[in-house]
């Protein structure tokens, strides 16, 4: 009885931080909220905010730029208006974190599919084990993505004074604390997915172990 409690246990914390790692990861994903100027430093002429996909500028113009273009309102940021400024507003540092981002919101629509399966009990016996091992590792990766994500652009966010203009009056937003959360329900749900993968392991080779004593059959009977 014990044994089936903690099997149960285990196997709903696992899914339940799945889903909100999942949720998190939705929500840093698709709002432009990561980086935001103070408000009161919004005057004319500034950065506003950004995210992995948007950015936000208020009459501002990059001092690269010989003809003056002045950006306005917020964009895609592979939108043909950012053209001219696309490699200094996308620099290869930030495509790598969106790749990644991207990867481990892939990983993470693919390992609740698979717990949701496991927990049901959709999958074979047989394949228990399989399913939470493949769970395991990809929502691993996908914390270690998210993790090495948010160090890099936490750390280019204040220390890179080639990006955003005058980063001292700018912070990390909600976006980004969304990002941080999903890392860390990330890293639980592993672990809980790791334990019910030792768990059947270590139920396989019970039920796999042979008696603890030979009896040789008595030819009288």
């Amino acid at each position: 009885m014990a044994l089936t409690r903690t099997k149960r246990l285990v196997t709903i914390f696992g899914l339940i931080f799945t889903c909100l790692a999942f949720v998190c990861m939705v929500v840093c994903f698709s709002t432009p909220h990561w980086l935001e100027r103070f408000p009161h430093k919004r005057n004319t002429r500034v950065f506003v905010r950004m995210g992995l996909w948007e950015a936000c500028f208020n009459d501002w113009t990059y001092y690269k730029d010989y003809l003056g273009k002045k950006y306005n309102g917020c964009w895609w940021i592979f939108h043909f208006e950012y053209r001219p400024v696309w490699p200094w507003l996308n620099p290869p540092w930030f495509l790598a974190i969106q790749i990644m981002m991207t990867l481990a919101l892939i990983l993470h629509m693919v390992t609740i599919v698979f717990n949701i399966l496991y927990v049901v009990g959709c999958c074979p016996p047989r394949k228990e084990r399989n399913y939470v091992r493949a769970s395991s590792a990809m929502i691993f990766v996908a914390a270690a993505f998210i993790t090495i994500s948010s160090i890099m652009f936490g750390t280019k966010a204040d220390i890179d004074r080639q990006w955003l203009p005058n980063p001292d009056s700018n912070f990390l937003s909600w976006s980004f604390g969304f990002c941080v959360l999903s890392g860390f329900f990330s890293i639980f749900a592993g672990m809980c997915l790791l334990a019910d993968y030792l768990r059947i392991g270590f139920e396989e080779k019970k039920a796999n172990r042979g008696p603890a004593y030979g009896v040789k059959p008595n030819p009288r009977f």
